[in-house]
């Protein structure tokens, strides 16, 4: 059998770590660990892990004395998973049984792919609202790879996708920064290829700390002016991945790099999302007034219909008095 980590990074959330554990647990594939990583939480949380580990020796329970933050906690397990094969899952996230099994599967079969994932299904409040999209980046040079990625990468359910875990050490650590997801996806890609699969699904709750990029800001640390031009924010940290920072880009010649560097920057540029958080906050103050609610709510439906407003961004958004 091969030994496959799942780490769950957790933070005062026992009811919903009991679901992400719980799935985890109950995969087909049996050979697994399941790391948990407790950012100090305060309710409960500590006893429903050490009730698991009691149950299931597959469990381990890391705990930190205080609140480091999601980052830390991320890096943690990071360093901490045992597995040839590993893969992280959010807290309020579940996987379907065969999750691990059919992306080992798709890995196994392939030597050159680097990240392979379930689609995702978004759900809210236990209602379903949509599929994920799925992507298939295959291509053998890895600047097309990288360039693909960027240029449709929304939801990133590659993030949660399962990996070798030397090739995933190279791509990590996490950094403190906006966008930090896309770049360990980054450091896949530019290790091998990779895959969305139909045939099971990782479920995602929707409205989590990383529903909006001012909330994002927040729960980082950030200062909150990173929030309103949060693509070039990420474009710079691509440009210095790419160009000079990561270990896993130093496969490419430096040729390679300089030249994909500043391409790879500007794909992460999505210019009508950034267009859409530079006039938010114009847009939202004159929509507290009684007479511009009109305009507001105009304004909210002409961004969505341009697909520039993610989800969970308009609804962060201050609402006009009423609504």
């Amino acid at each position: 059998m091969t030994l496959v980590s799942i780490g769950i990074p957790t933070f005062e959330r026992a009811e919903r770590l009991r679901r992400a554990a719980e799935s985890a647990l109950a995969q087909t594939h049996g050979d697994l660990e399941v790391v948990i990583s407790d950012n100090a939480s305060t309710d409960g949380t500590r006893e429903l892990c050490e009730a698991l580990c009691k149950r299931d020796p597959r469990v381990r329970y890391l705990r930190a004395p205080v609140n480091r933050g999601p980052t830390a906690n991320f890096n943690q397990l990071y360093a901490a998973v045992n597995g040839e094969f590993a893969m992280m899952l959010s807290d309020d996230d579940w996987l379907e049984r065969n999750y691990v099994e059919r992306c080992l599967e798709a890995l196994q079969a392939d030597p050159a792919r680097a990240l392979v994932c379930g689609r995702a299904r978004y759900v809210r409040d236990g209602a379903s609202v949509r599929r994920g999209a799925p992507l298939s980046l295959e291509n053998r040079d890895p600047g097309t790879r990288v360039l693909a990625y960027l240029r449709t990468v929304d939801e990133n359910g590659l993030f949660y996708g399962l990996a070798r875990r030397e090739q995933l050490l190279r791509a990590t650590p996490l950094r403190n920064v906006l966008g930090n997801d896309w770049l360990v996806v980054l450091g896949m890609l530019a290790q091998g290829t990779a895959v969305t699969l139909e045939e099971t699904s990782i479920v995602r709750e929707l409205g989590g700390t990383s529903a909006d990029f001012a909330r994002l800001a927040r729960t980082l640390g950030l200062p909150r002016a990173q929030a309103l031009v949060p693509h070039l924010v990420i474009a710079s940290q691509v440009l210095a991945e790419i160009g000079w920072r990561a270990p896993a880009f130093r496969g490419l010649s430096l040729r390679e790099r300089v030249v994909l560097a500043p391409r790879a920057a500007l794909a992460a540029i999505d210019w009508r999302s950034a267009a859409w958080h530079a006039t938010l906050p114009a847009a939202a103050s004159a929509g507290r007034h009684r007479w511009s609610r009109p305009l507001w709510r105009a304004y909210l439906r002409v961004t969505r219909a341009l697909g520039a407003a993610h989800d969970g961004l308009v609804d962060d958004a201050p609402p006009p008095p009423g609504r």
